[in-house]
Protein backbone atom coordinates (compact mmCIF):
# COMPACT_ATOMS: atom_id res chain seq x y z
CA UNK A 1 0.00 0.00 0.00
CA UNK A 2 2.94 1.89 1.09
CA UNK A 3 5.01 1.81 -2.10
CA UNK A 4 1.31 2.00 -4.29
CA UNK A 5 1.26 5.78 -2.62
CA UNK A 6 4.29 6.80 -3.31
CA UNK A 7 3.87 5.71 -7.07
CA UNK A 8 1.09 7.70 -7.28
CA UNK A 9 2.73 10.70 -5.70
CA UNK A 10 5.38 10.30 -7.95
CA UNK A 11 3.06 9.91 -10.98
CA UNK A 12 1.24 13.11 -9.85
CA UNK A 13 4.11 15.28 -9.60
CA UNK A 14 4.96 14.20 -12.90
CA UNK A 15 1.71 15.01 -14.15
CA UNK A 16 2.28 18.24 -12.73
CA UNK A 17 5.71 18.93 -13.60
CA UNK A 18 4.20 18.03 -17.17
CA UNK A 19 1.46 20.62 -16.65
CA UNK A 20 3.53 23.80 -15.93
CA UNK A 21 6.07 22.51 -18.38
CA UNK A 22 3.72 22.70 -21.18
CA UNK A 23 2.22 26.28 -19.79
CA UNK A 24 5.56 27.75 -19.16
CA UNK A 25 6.11 27.02 -22.80
CA UNK A 26 3.26 28.11 -24.06
CA UNK A 27 3.60 31.27 -21.94
CA UNK A 28 6.97 31.59 -23.33
CA UNK A 29 5.96 31.43 -26.75
CA UNK A 30 3.13 33.48 -26.57
CA UNK A 31 5.74 36.31 -25.07
CA UNK A 32 8.04 35.85 -28.32
CA UNK A 33 4.91 36.15 -30.54
CA UNK A 34 4.08 39.45 -28.82
CA UNK A 35 7.65 40.57 -29.00
CA UNK A 36 8.19 39.68 -32.66
CA UNK A 37 4.53 41.77 -33.22
CA UNK A 38 5.27 44.37 -31.57
CA UNK A 39 8.95 44.23 -33.35
CA UNK A 40 6.82 44.18 -36.50
CA UNK A 41 4.68 46.94 -36.29
CA UNK A 42 7.49 49.26 -34.73
CA UNK A 43 9.04 48.46 -38.18
CA UNK A 44 6.15 49.09 -39.93
CA UNK A 45 5.74 52.81 -38.30
CA UNK A 46 8.92 53.62 -39.13
CA UNK A 47 9.12 53.00 -42.52
CA UNK A 48 5.45 53.35 -43.28
CA UNK A 49 5.59 57.00 -45.59
CA UNK A 50 5.18 59.87 -43.37
CA UNK A 51 2.59 62.06 -44.93
CA UNK A 52 -0.18 61.91 -47.64
CA UNK A 53 2.02 60.61 -50.84
CA UNK A 54 2.27 63.75 -54.15
CA UNK A 55 -0.32 60.93 -55.56
CA UNK A 56 -3.07 61.75 -53.05
CA UNK A 57 -2.64 64.89 -53.40
CA UNK A 58 -2.62 65.54 -57.18
CA UNK A 59 -5.83 63.26 -56.90
CA UNK A 60 -7.57 65.45 -54.57
CA UNK A 61 -6.68 68.20 -57.29
CA UNK A 62 -8.34 65.83 -60.11
CA UNK A 63 -11.53 65.49 -58.23
CA UNK A 64 -12.07 68.74 -58.13
CA UNK A 65 -12.19 69.52 -61.46
CA UNK A 66 -8.89 71.01 -61.99
CA UNK A 67 -7.28 70.59 -65.56
CA UNK A 68 -4.14 70.00 -66.71
CA UNK A 69 -1.58 72.93 -67.08
CA UNK A 70 1.06 71.69 -69.59
CA UNK A 71 4.56 73.47 -68.61
CA UNK A 72 4.06 73.13 -64.99
CA UNK A 73 6.45 70.40 -64.20
CA UNK A 74 9.81 70.51 -63.73
CA UNK A 75 10.95 69.81 -67.16
CA UNK A 76 13.26 66.43 -67.86
CA UNK A 77 15.97 67.89 -69.39
CA UNK A 78 16.78 69.38 -65.43
CA UNK A 79 17.92 65.66 -64.50
CA UNK A 80 21.22 66.00 -65.89
CA UNK A 81 21.95 69.43 -63.90
CA UNK A 82 21.78 67.96 -60.40
CA UNK A 83 25.15 66.78 -59.31
CA UNK A 84 24.93 66.82 -55.38
CA UNK A 85 22.71 63.96 -53.33
CA UNK A 86 20.66 66.61 -52.23
CA UNK A 87 19.51 67.66 -55.45
CA UNK A 88 19.06 64.18 -56.44
CA UNK A 89 16.80 63.32 -53.91
CA UNK A 90 14.99 65.90 -53.57
CA UNK A 91 14.47 66.19 -57.43
CA UNK A 92 13.38 62.78 -57.20
CA UNK A 93 10.61 63.75 -55.13
CA UNK A 94 9.66 66.17 -57.36
CA UNK A 95 10.00 64.28 -60.63
CA UNK A 96 7.97 61.79 -58.85
CA UNK A 97 5.00 64.70 -58.00
CA UNK A 98 5.24 65.35 -61.40
CA UNK A 99 5.22 61.46 -62.45
CA UNK A 100 1.99 61.15 -59.76
CA UNK A 101 0.44 64.63 -62.04
CA UNK A 102 1.08 63.02 -65.62
CA UNK A 103 -0.43 59.58 -64.45
CA UNK A 104 -3.42 61.08 -62.98
CA UNK A 105 -4.17 63.10 -66.19
CA UNK A 106 -3.67 60.25 -68.22
CA UNK A 107 -0.56 61.98 -70.16
CA UNK A 108 1.18 59.26 -71.61
CA UNK A 109 4.17 60.06 -73.05
CA UNK A 110 4.74 62.90 -70.05
CA UNK A 111 4.51 59.80 -68.07
CA UNK A 112 7.07 57.67 -69.67
CA UNK A 113 9.24 60.60 -69.66
CA UNK A 114 8.69 60.96 -65.74
CA UNK A 115 9.46 57.67 -65.00
CA UNK A 116 12.59 57.49 -67.47
CA UNK A 117 14.13 60.37 -65.23
CA UNK A 118 12.76 58.76 -61.77
CA UNK A 119 14.69 55.88 -62.15
CA UNK A 120 17.88 57.14 -63.74
CA UNK A 121 17.76 59.71 -59.94
CA UNK A 122 16.80 56.29 -58.24
CA UNK A 123 19.83 54.66 -59.92
CA UNK A 124 22.64 57.63 -59.34
CA UNK A 125 21.20 57.61 -55.59
CA UNK A 126 22.19 53.47 -55.30
CA UNK A 127 19.04 53.01 -54.17
CA UNK A 128 18.24 49.89 -55.83
CA UNK A 129 14.40 49.94 -55.32
CA UNK A 130 11.07 51.18 -56.43
CA UNK A 131 12.04 51.72 -59.98
CA UNK A 132 12.99 49.01 -61.04
CA UNK A 133 13.41 47.03 -64.93
CA UNK A 134 9.88 45.22 -64.17
CA UNK A 135 8.22 48.71 -62.97
CA UNK A 136 8.91 50.04 -66.49
CA UNK A 137 7.40 46.87 -67.81
CA UNK A 138 4.26 46.88 -65.50
CA UNK A 139 4.07 50.51 -66.90
CA UNK A 140 3.61 49.73 -70.36
CA UNK A 141 1.28 46.51 -69.55
CA UNK A 142 -1.06 49.31 -67.95
CA UNK A 143 -0.59 52.64 -69.54
CA UNK A 144 -4.27 52.91 -70.54
CA UNK A 145 -5.53 52.36 -66.89
CA UNK A 146 -4.84 55.48 -64.50
CA UNK A 147 -5.89 53.56 -61.64
CA UNK A 148 -3.40 50.90 -62.03
CA UNK A 149 -0.65 52.88 -62.82
CA UNK A 150 -1.48 55.24 -59.43
CA UNK A 151 -1.25 51.90 -57.33
CA UNK A 152 1.89 50.70 -59.26
CA UNK A 153 3.91 53.76 -58.46
CA UNK A 154 2.56 54.76 -55.42
CA UNK A 155 4.09 51.29 -53.94
CA UNK A 156 7.25 51.90 -56.10
CA UNK A 157 7.60 55.24 -53.75
CA UNK A 158 6.44 53.48 -50.70
CA UNK A 159 9.18 50.98 -51.59
CA UNK A 160 11.45 53.78 -52.31
CA UNK A 161 11.58 55.53 -49.04
CA UNK A 162 11.26 51.79 -47.06
CA UNK A 163 14.69 50.87 -48.65
CA UNK A 164 16.42 53.73 -47.62
CA UNK A 165 15.13 53.70 -43.89
CA UNK A 166 16.27 50.51 -43.75
CA UNK A 167 19.74 51.42 -45.15
CA UNK A 168 19.44 53.81 -42.31
CA UNK A 169 19.69 56.80 -44.60
CA UNK A 170 16.71 58.43 -43.35
CA UNK A 171 17.78 61.92 -44.10
CA UNK A 172 17.81 61.14 -48.12
CA UNK A 173 14.40 59.56 -47.73
CA UNK A 174 13.15 63.01 -46.03
CA UNK A 175 14.97 65.03 -48.33
CA UNK A 176 12.65 62.89 -50.69
CA UNK A 177 9.50 63.31 -48.84
CA UNK A 178 10.10 67.47 -48.76
CA UNK A 179 10.62 67.40 -52.69
CA UNK A 180 7.33 65.66 -53.30
CA UNK A 181 5.48 67.71 -50.83
CA UNK A 182 6.85 71.14 -52.59
CA UNK A 183 6.13 69.85 -56.01
CA UNK A 184 2.01 68.73 -54.95
CA UNK A 185 1.90 72.16 -52.81
CA UNK A 186 3.65 74.08 -55.68
CA UNK A 187 1.26 72.47 -58.50
CA UNK A 188 -2.09 73.17 -56.35
CA UNK A 189 -1.32 76.51 -55.98
CA UNK A 190 -0.70 77.23 -59.83
CA UNK A 191 -3.82 75.92 -60.27
CA UNK A 192 -5.82 77.96 -57.74
CA UNK A 193 -3.90 80.98 -58.84
CA UNK A 194 -5.51 80.30 -62.57
CA UNK A 195 -9.25 78.64 -61.61
CA UNK A 196 -12.17 80.98 -61.92
CA UNK A 197 -13.65 79.00 -58.91
CA UNK A 198 -10.41 78.26 -56.43
CA UNK A 199 -12.70 77.43 -53.33
CA UNK A 200 -11.79 73.37 -53.54
CA UNK A 201 -7.74 74.38 -54.45
CA UNK A 202 -7.81 76.70 -51.29
CA UNK A 203 -9.30 74.02 -49.08
CA UNK A 204 -6.49 71.44 -50.48
CA UNK A 205 -3.64 73.91 -49.72
CA UNK A 206 -4.47 74.53 -46.43
CA UNK A 207 -4.96 71.46 -45.10
CA UNK A 208 -1.61 70.94 -46.39
CA UNK A 209 -0.32 72.43 -42.79
CA UNK A 210 -0.57 69.56 -40.52
CA UNK A 211 1.69 67.19 -43.32
CA UNK A 212 3.90 69.62 -43.08
CA UNK A 213 4.02 70.15 -39.65
CA UNK A 214 4.78 66.23 -39.36
CA UNK A 215 7.79 66.68 -42.12
CA UNK A 216 9.48 69.32 -40.25
CA UNK A 217 9.05 67.89 -36.82
CA UNK A 218 10.83 64.65 -38.56
CA UNK A 219 13.62 66.57 -39.97
CA UNK A 220 14.31 68.72 -36.33
CA UNK A 221 16.57 65.66 -35.03
CA UNK A 222 18.59 66.24 -37.99
CA UNK A 223 19.60 69.71 -37.74
CA UNK A 224 23.33 68.64 -37.81
CA UNK A 225 23.11 67.66 -41.16
CA UNK A 226 23.60 70.48 -43.57
CA UNK A 227 21.31 69.45 -46.34
CA UNK A 228 18.88 69.05 -44.12
CA UNK A 229 18.83 72.07 -41.99
CA UNK A 230 19.08 74.29 -45.21
CA UNK A 231 16.07 72.76 -46.42
CA UNK A 232 14.71 73.40 -43.23
CA UNK A 233 15.72 77.07 -43.65
CA UNK A 234 14.11 77.22 -46.93
CA UNK A 235 10.84 75.64 -45.79
CA UNK A 236 10.54 77.62 -42.43
CA UNK A 237 9.02 80.69 -44.11
CA UNK A 238 6.14 78.50 -45.69
CA UNK A 239 5.58 77.03 -42.31
CA UNK A 240 5.25 80.74 -40.43
CA UNK A 241 2.60 81.28 -43.03
CA UNK A 242 0.28 78.13 -42.24
CA UNK A 243 0.86 78.50 -38.30
CA UNK A 244 -1.62 81.68 -38.80
CA UNK A 245 -4.10 79.11 -41.19
CA UNK A 246 -6.96 78.42 -39.33
CA UNK A 247 -9.50 75.20 -39.97
CA UNK A 248 -9.48 74.59 -43.93
CA UNK A 249 -9.30 78.29 -45.21
CA UNK A 250 -6.80 80.58 -46.37
CA UNK A 251 -7.06 84.29 -46.51
CA UNK A 252 -6.20 86.17 -50.02
CA UNK A 253 -3.51 87.81 -48.05
CA UNK A 254 -2.16 84.10 -46.86
CA UNK A 255 -2.77 82.76 -50.54
CA UNK A 256 -0.14 85.48 -52.21
CA UNK A 257 2.08 84.68 -49.54
CA UNK A 258 2.13 80.72 -49.77
CA UNK A 259 1.92 80.93 -53.63
CA UNK A 260 5.51 83.21 -53.66
CA UNK A 261 7.10 81.46 -51.32
CA UNK A 262 6.49 78.06 -52.46
CA UNK A 263 7.01 79.34 -55.70
CA UNK A 264 10.30 80.49 -54.77
CA UNK A 265 11.66 77.14 -52.87
CA UNK A 266 10.74 75.22 -55.83
CA UNK A 267 12.78 76.95 -58.61
CA UNK A 268 15.63 77.11 -56.10
CA UNK A 269 15.40 73.93 -55.99
CA UNK A 270 14.88 72.68 -59.70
Amino acid sequence: MKNYTNTLRVLTLAMLATVFFSCGNKQAKQAEELQAESKEQAFQEITSYPIPTSFEVIQMINKAGASFIIGICNPVDNVGKYMTEKAKAVNLGIYGADLAYSTTYQMKQETMNFLKVCKQLVEELNINAGFTPELALNVEKNIDNKDSLIVIFTNSYYETYRTLVQNQKESLSLLVVAGSWIEGVYITSQIALTSRDNTEFIKILANQKAPLGKLMELMTPRLDIPEVKELMDMLAPIQAIYNKVEGEKLTNDQFQKLMEEITKVRNALV
